[in-house]
């Protein structure tokens, strides 16, 4: 594992945050470095997800990538029932952590893929990607980041093992 590749690819959620960004790069190293240990030190977290055995190394990666992000307030998990505008306030929720000054206005109600669709579509209007990372629940974990980054959050996310859709 690259450090800097993965402190690059933590910095495109944190932005100016260097305080979180050295938290959410040790944690994830420990997940990248050794599968085994993170599930030790997290054990209690993943068992509130309902993960008590032990997980395949992608779905360990992609739930510390989560949970690292959550507790950040980097990170806003959209049940699929729920309406664009409840997520579109998550999403405003970690612009405001990111320090943006962009906030999210939406007049669509849809919910599922759909409210996934406007929310990248009021998004790309302010210049942002919605970024989908991968679980496999019927929770969407959703973040953001600069449109113009959003080939590089791809590229980091792939050569660090980490599943993510970029909008």
């Amino acid at each position: 594992m690259n450090q800097d590749t993965l402190n690059q690819f933590i910095q495109l959620f944190t932005l100016a945050d260097a305080e979180a960004c050295q938290r959410i790069g040790q944690r994830l190293a420990l997940a990248l470095r050794d599968p085994a240990a993170y599930q030790t030190a997290f054990a209690e977290e993943l068992a509130e997800r309902g993960m008590e055995a032990a997980l395949p190394v992608q779905e360990l990666r992609d739930v510390a990538l989560i949970d690292a992000l959550l507790a950040e307030d980097l990170l806003w998990e959209s049940d699929y029932h729920d309406p664009a505008a409840d997520t579109a306030e998550g999403l405003n929720d970690i612009l405001e952590h990111q320090g943006r000054p962009a906030r999210l206005r939406l007049a669509a109600t849809g919910k599922g893929p759909e409210a996934l669709d406007a929310l990248q579509e009021a998004l790309e209007a302010l210049g942002l990607a919605l970024v989908l990372l991968t679980l496999d629940s019927d929770a969407y974990p959703l973040s953001v980041v600069a449109e113009a980054q959003a080939e590089e959050a791809r590229g980091l996310a792939r050569e660090l093992g980490f599943g993510v859709t970029i909008y």
